[in-house]
């Protein structure tokens, strides 16, 4: 059941960002289409056991999660203007790949999920967004309505999914010992952080203006 709502969720924000294409100046936004229909295709593919070895599909949440890790980092750190940002958050987002890649192939392997190397990209995505935040304040003019800027819509919805994301896999280890309860719980809180994330995407492709798009100042 929430499966198929994520993935109504996701067709929607899918379509919105196809009728908004064209007006699209940033390469960040651009990114969206693909972005989209990769992971609408993962949830079709999810829904149909494509991808189950073995009864598990752990393998490839391992690469959705760094997809979207590396989707998410690029968005974020593009939207800086502080070159020196760029650069930091950029140096740890590329560590934080190598350190997953090293503990998808040789730690804890292909067919586990790795949850260390997850909870340091959620942790990470999530510490950008704060900042973004932090720097959006410091420069945001008071005669300008937050509500019709895009970045921040897009960040309002990173920072919900992020965190849920952070919690949920940094307590994984409950799922072998409770795995039926962890389930339940973890369907139904990523289901509102998944619904909170689209959404706020599909309002942020409605208000995008190319001229009115915050980025994080310096």
């Amino acid at each position: 059941m929430y499966r198929y709502l994520f993935l109504f969720v996701e067709t929607i924000a899918l379509i919105v960002c196809m009728f908004c294409y064209r007006k699209f100046s940033l390469l960040r936004y651009k990114l969206f289409l693909p972005y989209l229909t990769t992971i609408i295709l993962y949830e079709i593919g999810n829904l149909n056991k494509l991808f189950a070895i073995n009864k598990s599909n752990l393998w490839i949440v391992n690469f959705e999660v760094l997809f979207e890790f590396l989707f998410f980092s690029f968005f974020i750190i593009s939207a800086y203007r502080d070159r020196k940002e760029k650069k930091i958050f950029g140096a740890i987002a590329l560590f934080i790949l190598l350190v997953t890649l090293v503990d998808i192939f040789f730690i804890q392997g292909v067919m586990r999920l790795c949850s260390i190397a997850i909870v340091l990209q959620y942790a990470l995505l999530t510490i950008m967004v704060c900042r973004f935040f932090y720097k959006l304040m410091q420069h945001f003019e008071k005669d300008s309505s937050l509500l019709k800027q895009p970045d921040f819509w897009v960040n309002t919805g990173c920072l919900f999914f992020f965190l849920v994301g952070f919690m949920s896999f940094a307590s994984f280890n409950l799922a072998y010992a409770r795995p039926h309860f962890f389930r339940v719980i973890f369907d139904i809180i990523n289901g509102v952080a998944n619904i909170i994330l689209y959404s706020c995407l599909v309002i942020s492709f409605v208000c995008y203006k190319p001229t009115r798009t915050i980025s994080s100042s310096s």
